[in-house]
């Protein structure tokens, strides 16, 4: 296994040979196939275990968890006590509010229940503290996979059943105590705030949530926190209510500035994307200009170049200079969706803007035939065919029949998924004065 070890170490860039893996590792005998399998299986389940061992080194929860069970059953009472004192002093409260605190907590007074229970049944138990700790951490595990599926389920349109909700809601109003623990409070609050009743005042809590105890939950959580407060954000802003341009914006500033928002150190694409539209949207052009400078190194290489030229573009658009739209439009070579109808509909703007009929047709043509191949562009879909939609009726439409210019008014004024209203009924309004 040490041999086969150094041979990898040294040629892990080539293609691998069978026979002189065999032989680095086997020296001196005859090469069979069967061989060489059973050595490859042997190496493999021994890095494995080693992977595991590892893990559970570098965890000392875990290994407390086990001791503790182990002492226990030697009868080993003085070092059983000490170590339980140490496991304590390794959970406080006070620095770490994950769920998982909740868990070893619970598991320490588990060993404590059967370390009493085992030496004189006529002691009084902390069996009471062992239940509630189990019930905020499954209480807390439970919303938060009902706000990630809720998550997944408006992005990727993936459908999910967490059970149990209804039950654990009832349960926190009549023990509100379970809200002492922040994972609980946390994911409660989310659970209001951003999948159930979208009221503005379970949002703000949220927020004041998050502000107040990030810094006891790993920095995974807290991401996948931030972002779920941001996309709660931009469906509300997708629905219209653009009072919440200014939150999500301040939300994406305050998470890339700690660091939460990169992902193996990189800045992903949507929010890179998604800063600047919520910057657009509130005219912060000097803003969006220092960001794509500054940022667009963060981005991965796949990205570097068209995603700058896309928001560049944009901010182009906004500043009205359209012959610098369409030259960078025309530089990108956009193979992810929503790059590729990013592209398509500033260029479908500035040309119907410019009054050119047949290459409006085409355009829109070639996004109705990307939309019917492309299913997997998520809630974004319905957007992009209301913009075809409603792009070919404006095309149709008669100057001055005010009766179908209205209709198609009130039609784009409430379609809540259309991004695209103000600039619609801005081209609608023109049609009904001439």
């Amino acid at each position: 296994m040490v041999r086969l070890l150094d041979y990898w170490r040294q040629n892990r860039a080539e293609p691998p040979d069978a026979r002189a893996i065999f032989k680095a590792a086997c020296p001196g005998q005859p090469f069979r196939k069967q061989d060489y399998y059973l050595l490859l299986s042997r190496f493999h389940k021994l890095a494995e275990q080693f992977l595991a061992w590892q893990a559970f080194q570098q965890n000392e929860q875990a290994h407390y968890t086990y001791l503790l069970q182990a002492l226990r059953q030697r009868q080993q009472q003085p070092l059983f006590q000490r170590s339980m004192k140490k496991a304590r002093s390794l959970n406080k409260p006070q620095d770490n509010h994950a769920a998982d605190s909740l868990h070893f907590a619970y598991h320490l007074e588990r060993e404590q229940y059967d370390f009493i229970d085992s030496h004189d049944r006529s002691k009084p138990t902390n069996l009471q503290r062992a239940t509630d700790l189990l019930d905020a951490y499954y209480f807390a595990e439970k919303l938060k996979q009902a706000c990630l599926a809720h998550t997944r389920s408006v992005i990727n349109r993936e459908t999910y059943q967490i059970g149990m909700i209804p039950a654990i809601e009832a349960e926190i109003k009549k023990r509100p105590s379970l809200l002492e623990h922040p994972a609980v409070l946390l994911y409660y609050a989310c659970y209001q705030g951003v999948v159930v009743t979208g009221a503005q005042r379970s949002f703000q809590l949220l927020r004041q949530y998050i502000s107040a105890y990030k810094e006891g939950f790993p920095r995974q959580e807290i991401r996948d926190l931030y972002l779920l407060a941001i996309n709660y954000c931009i469906r509300a802003l997708n629905f219209g209510d653009t009072a919440f341009a200014q939150e999500a914006l301040q939300l994406y500033e305050e998470s890339l500035e700690e660091g939460y928002l990169l992902e193996d150190g990189y800045l992903p694409e949507s929010t890179f994307s998604n800063m600047v539209s919520l910057a657009l949207k509130l005219e912060y052009y000097e803003w969006v200009e220092a960001f794509i400078g500054n940022h667009s190194d963060k981005l991965k290489p796949a990205f570097r170049e068209a995603l700058p030229w896309y928001t560049s573009a944009k901010l182009a658009y906004e500043l009205g200079d359209t012959g610098r739209v369409l030259q960078l439009c025309a530089k990108i070579e956009a193979r992810q969706p929503f790059l590729y109808l990013g592209t398509k509909t500033l260029q479908l703007k500035v040309l119907y803007e410019q009054e050119e009929w047949d290459a409006v047709d085409s355009l829109l043509e070639r996004m109705r035939v990307y939309l019917q191949r492309h299913k997997d562009v998520g809630y974004h879909r319905e957007h992009y065919l209301l913009l075809v939609q409603f792009t070919r009726r404006l095309l149709g439409l008669i100057p001055g029949d005010l009766k179908k210019v209205f209709e198609l008014g009130a039609e784009v004024e409430t379609a809540k998924t259309f991004r695209e209203k103000p600039w619609m009924m801005q081209q609608i309004s023109k049609k009904g004065k001439q």
